[in-house]
């Protein structure tokens, strides 16, 4: 705002006035023309403050990633690129705990030997078992698809533990939370996983890699209630 107000007085000290204020005679005629000089100035001086607010707000936006999904909720939301949801294995104990979203068409930089002094990346599939799946449209071993997508609005926040936004956000979608198998050796962390994900372009074929389970509540320091023990946490992705 600070940068607003500058550029503001600015203009106002380059520009030439559309009208000279009348010199002050205590007459109607020149009150009327003393308050219509004025009033032109505040149109103008508010037409400017809209513009520069305007020319401001499009140069700030935010990201999200759509887990299990290659296309962008509409809502005037631009996709980024779409791609390959991707981590490190779930029996590794080093590596990176991160989801991340892989694009589908990638661009390779200087290739070099390996020595197998590197961290590893692997495509990551559900580990969705009968009786705990959740999704209509996905179960064990598909590979998890994801896109990145950029709304109109400044601020994105994902919530655990809602199926819709708080008053004043917009939704931008809904789902599940998922992570890796609280008893395998490698970390994840939790990503909202869209409640109609799309199957992955590998297929459904068993090569583990980074593994996605759903998360159930576990009562003791979570509170039950309003928890339940062993159910699954939904989730929203919100904008503002």
């Amino acid at each position: 705002m600070f940068s607003i107000l500058c550029s503001l007085c600015a203009i106002l000290a380059i520009s030439k006035p559309t009208q000279a204020i009348p010199s002050l005679e205590p007459n109607d005629n020149t009150n009327r023309a003393i308050e219509k000089t004025v009033l032109e100035r505040l149109i103008r001086i508010e037409r400017i403050i809209q513009r520069l607010v305007k020319d401001t707000s499009q140069g700030h936006a935010s990201t999200y990633v759509r887990w299990g999904k290659t296309t962008c909720p509409g809502n005037d939301t631009e996709l980024v690129y779409k791609g390959f949801a991707a981590g490190s294995h779930f029996q590794h104990s080093g590596g990176a705990a991160d989801f991340v979203c892989l694009p589908d068409v990638p661009t390779w930089g200087k290739h070099v030997g390996g020595t197998g002094y590197a961290g590893f990346i692997y495509g990551a599939e559900y580990e969705l078992y009968s009786g705990s799946n959740p999704f209509s449209t996905v179960s064990i071993e598909d590979d998890a698809s994801c896109c990145v997508c950029r709304p109109p609005r400044t601020t994105t926040i994902m919530v655990p533990g809602r199926t819709d936004c708080y008053t004043g956000w917009n939704q931008e979608y809904t789902g599940y939370l998922m992570s890796g198998y609280y008893g395998h050796a490698g970390n994840s962390n939790y990503v909202c996983v869209d409640a109609n994900s799309d199957p992955g372009l590998g297929g459904f074929t068993n090569y583990n890699g980074h593994l996605m389970y759903v998360v159930q509540a576990q009562c003791g320091s979570l509170p039950c209630p309003p928890y339940v023990q062993g159910r699954v946490i939904a989730c929203v992705v919100c904008s503002k």
